[in-house]
């Protein structure tokens, strides 16, 4: 499996997910968490090694210092987990260890 295409793939969840939660169910925690799942995915590149990308860490940095004063840090912080952490999974798991 692609980290790239996975990152990819969890982003458009991401997207999706704060629409269902926005629309069809509405709920400040499901909204939460899928902007982190967005927002946090997007915050790794993967090339050959993976990269930071400051705009989407920024990003993230401050919504998460909005989320901690106004809303819902822990399905944030989750989302955030989820996406930063199974792209990364894959790559290393991918790759051989040197």
């Amino acid at each position: 499996m692609n980290p790239n295409r996975l990152s990819q793939s969890l982003a458009l969840l991401g997207v999706a997910a704060y629409a269902y939660f926005l629309f069809l169910r509405p709920n400040q925690e499901g909204m939460a968490l899928a902007v982190g799942l967005f927002v946090g995915t997007m915050g790794l590149a993967y090339g050959e090694k993976p990269f930071l990308v400051p705009f989407f860490v920024g990003l993230f940095a401050l919504l998460f210092l909005l989320q901690l004063f106004f809303g819902h840090p822990i399905p944030f912080l989750t989302g955030g987990a989820l996406g930063v952490g199974l792209p990364y999974l894959v790559y290393r798991l991918r790759k051989p260890a040197k």
